[in-house]
């Protein structure tokens, strides 16, 4: 090693050595104080999780319209009006924009889609039935015509099988003649209140967002109100957890926790807060876009690679760089009587490395006395 940057290393090792001598392997407190501490960080977690559901009953949750109105309404052709036909729970929104009115003066109407619906559907169903049992007797009528040509003793009854077939098949033409009617009558129907449905549906859409503009509003309350609970704590346990690691203080360990379970619940509210305000159609249709198009698509798989590995290739870096400072190797080295250079073993009369040369000693500038160079106070007289 050239002299002038060993020069520069011992310098760099004599400031940092004033900060800490701390060991990496040094406990900062007993097993039973991690486990009391991991305690009291899922307590606070549970409380402040509490405590944010009880602040959301604050603020009047919004009431949306009736679902049972826009269902009724959406397809009437398939209408599914089984569990409101005598509907009349309406609330403040419903009411606010006439959507009881207008919904009851063509609930008779939908009553009657309602049960053509149910008549067609199983007409439909009978008919389906029939064609079943078309095709099973299709196959018996086969295999009697295989009798006959085998000149064998006739098992199946052919006239028999021929006249059921007929009949399921005259029963089929009626009931498609019948569902044709019932359609016929549910178009009649439907045509009658096309314009009222029309103008439910505008009235329920109007309500719809208003409803969607409540809760948006509703979810910042809540999320103002959680804020203002949290933060407090979050900045507190932050500074004086700061203040006590300037101090290296032995009960840094107890506002680590404390900072880290406020952090967490923090970053909940924040990451509610994102999830709810971000247009995540929005978001989705752009990331399949640039999926869809190849330059694009490499552009994010590259990109990804490059974030992940700056992002956690820098905490193992930062890490590393903290655990194997010169500063705190060098203390390591000398705690277990190595050379802080070579690692060489020691004698503590030792006053210069006999491996490497390293000078390890040198003249106290307040007692004379000799103290190690890497090691801020003289172990004499205590002075720098």
């Amino acid at each position: 090693m050239e002299p002038q940057n060993e020069k520069l290393i011992e310098e760099q090792v004599y400031r940092n050595s004033q900060n800490s001598y701390e060991e990496i392997s040094e406990k900062k407190t007993s097993k039973l104080g991690y486990i009391l501490l991991i305690i009291m960080v899922i307590f606070v977690i549970g409380v402040g999780e509490t405590i944010f559901s009880d602040l959301k009953k604050i603020p009047e949750r919004p009431t949306s319209p009736s679902r049972c109105i826009s269902s009724s309404i959406a397809n009437l052709e398939n209408l599914d009006y089984s569990n409101c036909p005598s509907y009349n729970g309406y609330n403040e929104v419903d009411k606010k924009f006439g959507l009881d009115t207008k919904f009851n003066n063509i609930k008779p109407e939908l009553q009657k889609i309602f049960s053509l619906n149910e008549n067609i559907n199983s007409n439909e169903r009978e008919i389906r039935n029939l064609e079943n049992s078309i095709q099973r007797l299709n196959k018996d009528y086969d295999l009697s015509l295989q009798e006959k040509m085998a000149d064998e003793n006739t098992i199946m009854d052919k006239s028999g099988i021929k006249y059921q077939i007929t009949n399921s098949r005259s029963q089929i033409n009626s009931l498609n003649s019948h569902n044709t009617s019932l359609k016929n009558q549910r178009n009649s129907v439907i045509s009658q209140i096309t314009s009222s449905v029309k103008s439910l549906e505008q009235s329920y859409n109007e309500a719809n967002e208003h409803y969607l503009t409540t809760s948006a509003w509703y979810k910042f309350k809540i999320f103002l109100l959680t804020l203002v609970f949290v933060l407090p704590f979050f900045i507190l346990s932050i500074y004086f957890y700061l203040r006590l690691k300037r101090k290296d203080s032995p009960y840094t360990i107890i506002l680590t926790a404390l900072a880290t379970a406020f952090s967490i619940l923090f970053l909940q509210v924040i990451g509610v807060f994102l999830y709810d305000i971000l247009p995540k159609e929005w978001l989705s249709r752009i990331f399949k876009f640039f999926l869809d198009v190849p330059f694009l698509r490499y552009i994010i798989y590259y990109g990804s690679v490059f974030l992940v590995i700056g992002l956690f290739g820098g905490i193992v870096y930062y890490i590393q760089k903290k655990v194997f400072d010169p500063a705190k190797v060098a203390v390591r080295r000398l705690k277990d009587k190595k050379c802080p250079r070579c690692s060489f073993i020691l004698d503590s009369d030792h006053n210069f490395c006999p491996n490497c040369g390293l000078q390890l000693k040198e003249k106290c500038g307040n007692c004379g006395n000799p103290k190690i160079r890497y090691l801020a106070h003289c172990p004499n007289c205590g002075k720098e």
